[in-house]
């Protein structure tokens, strides 16, 4: 007796953890397709999906195990399961989150796109604006004095060059 206590006390937990295992192993796996019928994709064509990858609805988004629209879908279904209607669906949800939530209807959005244009085509006006008004069209004319100046510099640099390159030879 004591023999077969000591050999199940070996064994049963290791078939305790056979049979979760193989209980595991045997479960239907949850698709997040599962998910995404007609009714899901009606009211997450209202809703965006916030991922970082794309720009879609939560209906529309083609990610696979998306971070953003996976768990949406999940709880549009369940919120249809309990009989709530879209407009309420949406509702809730943008009560939630705000009304970034919403699918294309971002208040002023096209100014993203706009604004990097624009500022280049100001910020080469400007530029050429002042390029133009600092642009000298001739030299100034020297006065004998200046040139006499002029020359004398001259001379005092093709000294200093001769003599440097006379230091090294």
């Amino acid at each position: 007796m004591r023999q077969l206590l000591r050999r199940l006390r070996v064994r049963v937990p290791g078939l305790i953890a056979a049979a979760f295992w193989l209980s595991g192993s045997f479960a239907p796996a949850q698709d997040v397709t599962n998910y995404l019928t007609p009714g899901v994709a009606r009211v997450g064509a209202k809703l965006a999906c916030r991922c970082s990858g794309c720009k879609e609805s939560i209906g529309q988004c083609p990610m696979i195990r998306c971070e953003s629209a996976d768990p949406m879908r999940r709880r549009i279904y369940d919120m249809q399961a309990k009989g709530m209607a879209d407009d309420a669906i949406v509702k809730t949800i943008v009560t939630e989150q705000g009304t970034v939530a919403l699918a294309g209807q971002q208040p002023l959005a096209w100014i993203a796109w706009l604004m990097p244009p624009i500022a280049l085509i100001i910020g080469f006006g400007i530029y050429s604006a002042w390029v133009k008004r600092n642009r000298a069209t001739q030299p100034a004319k020297l006065t004998a004095d200046e040139q006499a100046t002029l020359a004398r510099f001259h001379k005092q640099i093709d000294r200093e060059f001769d003599d440097e390159a006379g230091d090294r030879s």
